[in-house]
């Protein structure tokens, strides 16, 4: 009878021990199991979310802001402090690359690059980054490999579940757990002309379904401020009418809480291709090959291949109409290091470039710093209009502390057309004063003068 009144006693023991448990668990209490999860995945951190994140949080809702590392602090994005309070807040801050590349267009060395160093900065600035979106939502097995390999837990992509725009065939929910953590499953991209009740049916589909994971792809938060926005208000209303759905087992759950596992160790990224010249600096590989578009402020750019080539057979001219503010010019390509130009603190760099135009010119010139994130650094002063090939040749100042790579290119700030052709590049390595002083074999008066 001891024995038995003891083995009694054990498992009634046992039995609140459960109790206890199951009372402190968050999915407990009168809510029912959780049989439907929605997460609120903000891609790209424009600025706008700070307002995103505000209507989350009177919700007592937590959403997952995917963010490129390498816009962070510039106009239009947040800053680090508004990364550090969304933080606070509880939302999770994901990885979304240094500079939101199109991931098919570069290689896979260039892939780890974008990626390992995105999460080498978010975990430099104090975050948990163990969820990843790819820039564009379509990833292919390179993208997921290069994910993995850079200690992700998890990398979404879009458009992969059931929604009132589309994907008929797909599920209404992804998989608890995902089905490929490397290619989570959300919905398409919201814009403003989704409706309140279109998100509702998002959900109330999954319910219907059997439960599963609802990853929304939002990304600005604003009125009014882009294809890719979601009113404040509606916003508003469809985050009430979600919290009262929890009665029925749907709850909201940032990504890193719906995979879980502990943050993998930092992985370093591939280091950048030596590059001192530039890629195609004739412009007459298709494309052109190695060289980017790039425009601001308010104007009609457009870029044409065209015959009338200073050497070769093809140059590229600009023309540009509607202006009134801002510029637009062809550089190569601002990336990791596939394809712009080394560069070096300290240096100064002499650009060149043939063109022709019927307005005045000027270089426009662009650093990369050791997180692989591209800043505006100068502009040349203007050169002339021109009717025939013109050398238009500058040589920029000692470049900034951190300097790791560089981007130029001849821009159009006013009406008009302009054509280039055979861009060159050369780096004029300088000693500063305290290297020069490393150098100096050690006596008292040159010291002294050091």
């Amino acid at each position: 009878m001891v024995d038995a009144g003891k083995s009694l006693a054990q498992a009634l023991t046992c039995a609140v021990v459960v109790l206890l448990v199951l009372a402190s668990s968050p999915w407990s209490s009168a809510a029912p199991t959780p049989r439907t999860v929605v997460s609120f995945t903000v891609d790209d951190g424009s600025a706008s979310q700070t307002a995103g994140a505000r209507v989350l949080s009177e919700h007592g809702m937590r959403g997952t802001f995917y963010v490129v590392s390498g816009s962070i602090g510039q106009p239009g994005y947040l800053s680090l402090d508004d990364l550090r309070g969304m933080a606070a807040a509880g939302h999770e801050i994901g990885g979304h690359t240094v500079n939101h590349p199109d991931l098919a267009s570069i290689g896979p060395d260039e892939l780890r690059r974008e990626i390992c160093q995105d999460r080498i900065n978010l975990t430099g600035w104090g975050f948990r980054a163990t969820s990843f979106a790819y820039p564009f939502g379509t990833p292919d097995r390179h993208a997921e490999q290069a994910a993995r390999d850079c200690g992700y837990s998890s990398a979404r992509i879009t458009g992969s579940i059931r929604n009132a725009r589309g994907c008929d065939a797909c599920p209404a929910a992804e998989a608890v757990p995902p089905r490929n953590p490397m290619a989570v499953r959300g919905s398409g991209m919201v814009d403003p002309s989704w409706t309140v009740e279109e998100l509702k049916q998002q959900v109330r589909d999954a319910e219907a379904s059997g439960g599963g994971w609802v990853p929304l792809v939002l990304h600005q938060v604003c009125d009014f401020c882009g294809s890719l926005s979601i009113s404040p208000r509606v916003l508003d209303q469809f985050a009430s009418w979600l919290a009262a759905r929890e009665a029925n087992g749907t709850v909201v759950r940032t990504v890193d809480e719906v995979v879980g596992g502990e943050p993998a160790p930092l992985v370093p990224p591939p280091a950048p291709v030596p590059r001192a010249g530039l890629v195609n600096p004739s412009l007459e590989e298709p494309g052109p090959r190695g060289w980017v578009t790039s425009s601001w402020g308010q104007g009609s750019p457009k870029w044409t291949l065209v015959p009338d080539a200073r050497s070769g057979r093809w140059a590229q001219r600009l023309d540009l109409t509607g202006h009134v503010d801002g510029d637009a010019k062809l550089l190569p390509r601002m990336d990791m290091g596939e394809v712009a130009p080394t560069a070096h603190e300290d240096n100064t760099y002499t650009l060149s470039a043939w063109y022709k135009s019927t307005a005045p010119t000027q270089f426009a010139v662009y650093r990369r710093d050791r997180s692989g994130a591209w800043r505006y650094w100068n502009t040349s002063p203007f050169f002339a209009p021109a009717a025939e090939w013109t050398d238009a040749t500058w040589t920029t100042p000692a470049a900034p502390p951190g300097t790791t790579g560089l981007s130029f290119g001849l821009a159009l700030s006013a009406p008009g057309s302009l054509t280039t052709d055979d861009y060159d590049l050369q780096e004029h390595p300088q000693v500063s004063h305290e290297r020069l002083c490393d150098r100096l074999p050690w006596t008292p008066l040159l010291r002294w003068m050091c």
